[in-house]
């Protein structure tokens, strides 16, 4: 894990170096509401032209009274424009935990739409590694995500929804056929002659704590405040 912070402590230093022509700090709380769990992310992101560029830390606990260290992730990605509408965005999300790293190329298609609505879809496949200290598995999983966003005054309206497939036993955690999947609805406003969107969001997610046979759903709420430089 010391190894993981040098990494991450130097792409800090060479995202602040950089000449950046927008940048985001965003916090997140989540809770679970089945499983009565809380998570909570910082994560700042910025991008130079077409390279876009994020780092993000994540807390397991319960907010001011036993928070515990998460896993760490750093993201790059390129977006290749063909018209003002259209664009491709290949990436390379990379997550850091006490006993794993994990891997996560993809790519993503989006489309601008002169309404204000963005369509976008992304595939991304996820190769995590175990520690030589651990001695963990090594997993595969294929993930799709699809999102719907509209912006209007200020407020933006989002729906995501998400499927992933594990391709091996020791990475089947939810149900007898290896997949799994979500939904979630997201609000944002931008608050008229400043820097803060705040931003709330609710899941339809696996009931985690439940057997690999059970198909239980939960609640999934988020809230968060993001600034923008």
């Amino acid at each position: 894990m010391q190894n993981n912070n040098k990494i991450l402590l130097a792409v800090c230093s060479t995202l602040l170096a950089t000449s950046v022509s927008a940048a985001s700090l965003d916090f997140r709380q989540e809770y679970k509401h089945e499983d009565e769990t809380y998570a909570s992310r910082i994560k700042i992101g910025g991008s130079t032209g077409p390279h876009a560029y994020s780092i993000e830390s994540k807390q397991v606990g319960q907010p001011f009274k036993d928070l515990a260290r998460g896993d760490n992730e750093f993201e790059y990605s390129y977006r290749y424009k063909f018209t003002d509408q259209f664009y491709i965005q290949p990436g390379m999300p990379i997550t850091f935990g006490n006993d794993r790293t994990t891997y996560k190329p993809q790519v993503r298609i989006g489309y601008n739409l002169d309404s204000g609505l963005q369509v976008k879809l992304r595939y991304r496949h996820e190769f995590r590694q175990g520690t030589n200290e651990t001695g963990g598995d090594n997993t595969t999983k294929s993930k799709v995500t699809g999102n719907l966003d509209y912006s209007h005054n200020g407020w933006q309206f989002g729906f995501e929804a998400n499927y992933e497939y594990s391709h091996d036993d020791y990475a089947r955690k939810y149900d007898e056929d290896y997949s799994n999947w979500d939904a979630l609805v997201k609000l944002g406003y931008k608050i008229p002659n400043s820097n803060w969107r705040p931003h709330i969001e609710f899941g339809n997610v696996t009931f985690t704590n439940n057997d690999k046979s059970s198909h239980e759903r939960q609640l999934r709420s988020r809230v968060g405040i993001t600034y923008y430089f």
